[in-house]
C-alpha cells in the first residue's frame, strides 16, 4: 500500500511572518477604536455641559451681562474639557448656549490626517423668570 501524499504542507515561520505583517494594522484599528470611543464621551460630556449651563441661566433672573459668567462656571464644574468657546443667547422666553471644543487626535497616522474635531453641543431651554423685567424710564 502506498500512502497519500500530504495536500497541507507545513510551513514553521509562515504564520509568524503573516502575524508580523498584520500586527501593526490590529494595533492602529485598535487605537482608532479607542481614540473614537474617546472622542464620544467628550462629545457626551459637552452635551451635558450645554444642558446644565441652559438650566443654570433660565432659571437666574440675571441681567444679560452676567448670563456668560454664569454659562462658564456652570460648564467649569460640569466638565473638565479646556478650551471651550461659550456663545450665549438670550431672549425674552428662551436661553440658548452654544458650546464649541477642538478635539486632538492623537492616533500617530490618523492624526495627520485629521488633526483635530470640532465637537459642538447646542441647548435651548425656556426662560423661567420669577419677576418682571424693568423697564427703562
Amino acid at each position: 500500500m502506498k500512502r497519500a501524499h500530504k495536500i497541507w504542507v507545513e510551513e514553521p515561520g509562515q504564520a509568524t511572518v503573516e502575524f508580523a505583517l498584520v500586527l501593526p494594522f490590529l494595533f492602529l484599528f485598535s487605537l482608532t477604536v479607542v481614540q473614537i470611543g474617546s472622542v464620544a464621551n467628550d462629545q457626551l460630556a459637552l452635551g451635558h455641559a450645554a444642558r446644565t449651563a441652559a438650566r443654570a441661566i433660565s432659571l437666574a433672573d440675571v441681567a444679560d451681562e452676567n448670563t456668560i459668567q454664569i454659562a462658564l462656571d456652570s460648564v467649569q464644574n460640569s466638565i473638565t474639557l479646556n478650551p471651550i468657546d461659550v456663545d450665549v443667547e438670550l431672549s425674552e422666553i428662551l436661553a440658548q448656549v452654544t458650546l464649541t471644543y477642538q478635539r486632538q487626535i492623537n492616533i500617530p497616522i490618523i492624526g495627520k490626517l485629521f488633526n483635530n474635531v470640532t465637537l459642538q453641543a447646542t441647548t435651548s431651554m425656556p426662560r423661567e423668570l420669577t419677576s418682571e423685567t424693568p423697564t427703562s424710564r
